[in-house]
């Protein structure tokens, strides 16, 4: 076999190539399962705002005879369209992905170990039989739930009162089911490579694992970044960059840490460390750091949670470069970050 890569190119290959392969396959399921549904609820949306307008004046306007009526069925139409058969093209694209990403994830897991062993890595994964009977009753719920409450909403007597909040109400319910959908593929789809990966762990004899987070994680994951369990074992709950999302109290945890988290653990075997250079665990540390350091993160995380998490970074000794240290301390002074939050 080869030399073991350097820790700077194990950190991309974990932290972004296979992160991204992985992504790919939840992104194909996500569109095939629920794409159509919700371009269909937001067409709905933005046609019942037009249609209220035209038939009432105005948005603030109440509504009233067969014009509401009509516009209260088009509304419940929509919204029984778009839940219904979910479940089963949730499920049916969920099976096709979570085969591809356990497939992907045992190539990645061999290519990951031999980057950092430097040997082949074991030819047998046994990896645990996949059940998508969790994400089925999710999913049925989601639907069960959403039809209700847009039902709910969607009665002559509430959308009087309500107006057009009562229309829109009603099938913005309907687009949160989709939601918890959109979720329940994610968190499967990662949740089983992390049984794979773990499953990589034991047939390589790796005794502990490390924990892999994004570059524009949220604050929560990028303070797992870097740590080490002992393989199998749940990383201390509760813990964030941002002190206001800390939880003494919470659980052991193991990623996915929430919908839509890429997180991910890895094998890892302290002699798989070169002697004088930084190891993996201690690299992902430092980029998790320098992530905090930048603001680097999706446009849903607060900036005020992003500078609370940078205030605290800085509080300590963060091993930061000299100029991102400098210009941290400026954005912290300023309360924003002033070349943006995303990832360049």
């Amino acid at each position: 076999m080869a030399d073991p890569i350097n820790s700077a190119e194990l950190l991309k290959l974990v932290q972004e190539k296979q992160i991204i392969a992985i992504q790919r396959i939840e992104n194909k399921a996500v569109k095939a399962a629920t794409e159509k549904r919700f371009k269909a609820i937001d067409d709905a949306i933005g046609s019942a705002t037009s249609n209220w307008v035209k038939a009432f004046g105005s948005m603030s306007a109440d509504g009233t005879g067969a014009p509401l009526t009509d516009m209260i069925r088009a509304a419940l139409s929509s919204s029984n369209s778009a839940l219904k058969g979910l479940e089963g093209s949730v499920i049916g694209a969920l099976t096709e992905a979570v085969g591809a990403a356990v497939t992907t994830a045992q190539a990645q897991g061999a290519a990951f170990v031999e980057g950092a062993s430097g040997k082949a890595a074991a030819k047998r994964v046994a990896v645990p039989a996949v059940s998508l009977k969790e994400e089925r009753a999710a999913v049925k719920a989601a639907a069960a739930d959403g039809l209700k409450e847009s039902r709910a909403l969607l009665r002559k007597p509430v959308v009087e009162r309500l107006g057009l909040r009562g229309i829109l109400g009603g099938l913005r319910r309907a687009r949160n089911a989709l939601s918890r959908a959109k979720s329940t593929i994610t968190t499967s789809v990662n949740e089983n490579v992390t049984k794979t990966m773990r499953a990589t762990a034991t047939a390589n004899k790796a005794k502990y694992e490390v924990w892999v987070a994004e570059r524009d994680a949220c604050v929560n994951c990028l303070k797992y970044a870097g740590q080490i369990v002992k393989k199998g074992e749940d990383w201390t709950g509760g813990q964030s960059w941002d002190p206001n999302q800390v939880d003494k109290n919470a659980p052991g945890v193991r990623p996915p840490l929430h919908p839509h988290c890429r997180c991910r653990p890895v094998p890892w075997d302290p002699a798989w460390a070169k002697p004088g250079e930084v190891s993996l665990p201690e690299a992902i540390s430092r980029e998790a750091e320098r992530s905090v350091a930048r603001g680097f993160s999706l446009a849903s995380e607060s900036n005020a949670s992003r500078v609370r998490a940078l205030k605290e970074l800085l509080s300590g000794s963060p091993s930061l470069p000299k100029t991102v240290l400098e210009r941290a301390q400026r954005d912290l002074r300023r309360g924003e970050f002033a070349r943006g939050r995303a990832v360049p």
